[in-house]
């Protein structure tokens, strides 16, 4: 009994010395001799108190970042980025963030693609926005082949550079089975619209419409309703328009719900059930 209770006594003190250490003030003393893990422990205690504490955070961070951890590094980034704890600074946010990315956190390649590109953090550079964009593609990233098609897809949507739809198009084929809803999403927009030098292609254009709008895709899930009632790249189902204009609208897709507006307006009786049964059991499969 006697052995119990020194036990539950060490226990407790433990667990009261683990909870002074969760909010301890960072000094170099405090830092010392602690792994990379265990200072980024530190700076989330201080981020995750009920009343947050970033400039605390930041200095753990920061030592962390110094011990090699790259996910302390985006953070630090973050931080700055932000302007909370530390002075608001973008030439910090860029330099952390690049750290990071030759630490291994090959996902801030599109952190930095998207500053240079926007020029928030730093002046708007497209040659140094691209090249990080690229230096993500080379690591294998696919989020980032999705990010530099995008941009080049809205550069040929507005007449600038059409050539480059085609490059858009090559960038996103290889990133459609790590993210199909989005890349599909893009494809359909090509050959639905005939984006750039990419020709209009309406079987293709279909193809990737179905695939996004089964994926979930609200706006997607709108079109499809259209090239149904339409028989624009696919045989005319009234039925299945409604389904796919319903889902839309329920999705939120303004297009979507005005399109259903007009078939609901329209079709018989027998038609409209149909078209809401189908959309039901889609919605139930899904779930």
């Amino acid at each position: 009994m006697k052995q119990t209770l020194i036990l539950i006594l060490l226990l407790t003190l433990g667990l009261a010395l683990n909870a002074q250490a969760e909010a301890l003030p960072w000094s170099e003393q405090a830092a010392a001799g602690r792994d990379a893990k265990a200072l980024e422990s530190m700076a989330h205690a201080h981020l995750d108190q009920e009343t947050p504490d970033p400039t605390q955070a930041a200095l753990w961070l920061e030592s962390a970042a110094k011990a090699g951890s790259g996910s302390a590094m985006a953070h630090l980034a973050w931080l700055h980025a932000e302007g909370l704890g530390v002075k608001k600074d973008g030439g910090q946010a860029v330099y952390w963030y690049e750290q990071a990315v030759d630490a291994g956190e090959v996902q801030h390649t599109l952190s930095l693609g998207w500053a240079y590109l926007r020029g928030e953090l730093v002046p708007r550079d497209r040659a140094q926005s691209e090249d990080w964009f690229r230096k993500g593609i080379e690591a294998d990233y696919p989020q980032a082949r999705i990010a530099l098609a995008s941009v080049l897809i809205a550069d040929a949507f507005g007449g600038q550079a059409p050539e480059r739809a085609l490059e858009a198009e090559a960038l996103l084929q290889p990133a459609l089975e790590a993210e199909p809803q989005l890349v599909s999403y893009f494809l359909a927009r090509l050959y639905v619209e005939g984006i750039g030098d990419v020709e209009r292609d309406m079987t293709r254009g279909f193809a990737y419409t179905r695939m996004a709008a089964e994926l979930g895709h609200a706006q997607m899930q709108g079109w499809l309703g259209r090239m149904y009632a339409d028989g624009d790249g696919v045989e005319a189902d009234p039925a299945e328009a409604l389904k796919w204009a319903s889902l839309a609208a329920a999705g939120g897709d303004i297009f979507g719900n005005r399109i259903r507006l007009e078939l609901e307006a329209t079709l018989d009786d027998a038609t409209i059930g149909e078209g809401r049964r189908r959309a039901v059991e889609w919605a139930q499969a899904r779930n």
